[in-house]
C-alpha cells in the first residue's frame, strides 16, 4: 500500500478472484487490483514466488507513484493491522519499524538490537514500512531468499546511516501474525 494524502492500496494476487474484488469494492479505498502475470504460488523450487507478488507491485509503483510522496508497506494475508499503524506510517522519513504481535523476528528498543542473529535485520515482513524513495532505488526482492532476509536486504541497500531506520513504536500493539496456513 502506498500511503500519502490519499491512500492507494494496490492488492496483487496470483489471479484475481472476484472475493478480493468484490471486497476492494465494498470499501471507501482507492485500489489498483493486479494479478501476478502467470507467477506461481508458495515457495516451490527454490522460489519464493511472495516475492514475485512484491515486486509486480513494486513495478507498477515505480510506473505510477515514482514522484510521489508515501510510504510502501508489504501488506501479507497472515497478518493483522490496527488501524493505528496507518497513522503512525505516515511519519515514516525513510524507514520505519515496528513490532509484529507474535512474529518470532523482534527487536528491543533503547539500545535497538534484533533478538535473531541473523539476517543483519530480521525484522517480520509486517514490521516495516518504506518512504516511497525506495522507488528511486529500484530495488527488487529476490526470488531466491525468504521474507525475513528480503527485508533485511532492503533495509541494507536503502539504509545510507543508521537514523534512516526509525522504530515507529516499542510498545503499540499494531500488526499480529496470524498464520493462516
Amino acid at each position: 500500500a502506498v500511503v500519502s494524502t490519499q491512500s492507494t492500496g494496490v492488492v496483487v494476487e496470483f489471479s484475481k478472484t472476484s472475493l478480493v474484488r468484490d471486497f476492494l469494492t465494498s470499501t471507501n479505498i482507492h485500489y489498483e487490483h493486479l494479478d501476478s502475470e502467470g507467477a506461481m504460488s508458495g515457495f516451490q523450487n527454490g522460489v519464493n514466488a511472495c516475492h514475485g507478488l512484491r515486486n509486480r507491485a513494486l513495478d507498477y509503483l515505480t510506473n505510477k507513484y515514482s514522484n510521489s510522496s508515501g510510504v510502501i508497506l508489504f501488506a501479507n494475508l497472515d497478518r493483522t493491522y490496527s488501524s493505528a499503524l496507518f497513522e503512525k506510517i505516515r511519519n515514516v522519513e525513510k524507514i520505519g519499524i515496528w513490532k509484529t504481535v507474535f512474529a518470532k523476528e523482534q527487536f528491543t528498543c533503547e539500545p535497538l538490537k534484533f533478538v535473531l542473529p541473523i539476517p543483519k535485520y530480521a525484522l517480520n515482513l509486517g514490521s516495516v514500512g518504506f518512504s516511497t524513495n525506495l522507488l528511486q532505488a529500484n530495488l527488487r526482492f529476490p526470488l531466491d531468499i525468504s521474507d525475513t532476509e528480503g527485508v533485511s536486504l532492503f533495509i541494507e541497500r536503502f539504509m545510507k546511516e543508521p537514523r534512516d531506520l526509525r522504530v515507529m513504536s516499542c510498545h503499540d500493539q499494531l500488526v499480529w501474525y496470524t498464520p493462516i496456513f
